[in-house]
């Protein structure tokens, strides 16, 4: 397993969930006929679409916020386009901040992939001579110029 940069698992759930949220209730929105109804099955979906674009974040609070953000433009995309009532600002904060808690629960656990991947990670050595650590592939000792027996 690869350990990469925070910001990119970040941009990753904004375009998951932005895509997914336009994508995912079109049938709903076009097969179910009454609007109640289809407020009510677009906030169990948007909050699976959190779920899913939380995945790719590595904190809770990552999560969230990449999930609202993607969760916010993509529900207000699909109100605009598809579903014109006058409430198009405030289903599409209600629908992000479902979207964002979906995000955040599958983004607090990546905080237990991150340990153990540390824990799992070859441990550093030390050198015999001043005992500074050093890494596993090291010929030479960073601090005191040794040469280090091979591993």
């Amino acid at each position: 397993m690869k350990v990469r940069n925070p910001l990119s698992g970040f941009l990753l759930t904004i375009l998951g969930a932005l895509g997914l949220s336009v994508l995912v209730p079109i049938p709903v929105v076009l097969f179910v006929p009454w609007i109640e109804i289809q407020v009510f099955i677009i906030g169990f979906i948007m909050f699976a679409i959190g779920v899913v674009a939380g995945r790719s974040s590595l904190l809770g609070s990552m999560g969230f916020v990449g999930a609202f953000v993607g969760g916010f433009f993509g529900s207000l995309a699909l109100s605009f386009l598809l579903w014109p009532t006058g409430w198009e600002y405030l289903l599409a904060l209600l629908y992000s901040a479902i979207c964002g808690l979906g995000g955040a629960v599958t983004g607090k656990l990546g905080l237990r992939r991150i340990e153990k991947m540390v824990q799992s990670m070859p441990k550093s050595r030390r050198c015999s001579r001043c005992g500074a650590r050093v890494g596993l592939t090291a010929r030479k000792c960073w601090s005191c110029r040794a040469y280090l027996p091979p591993t």
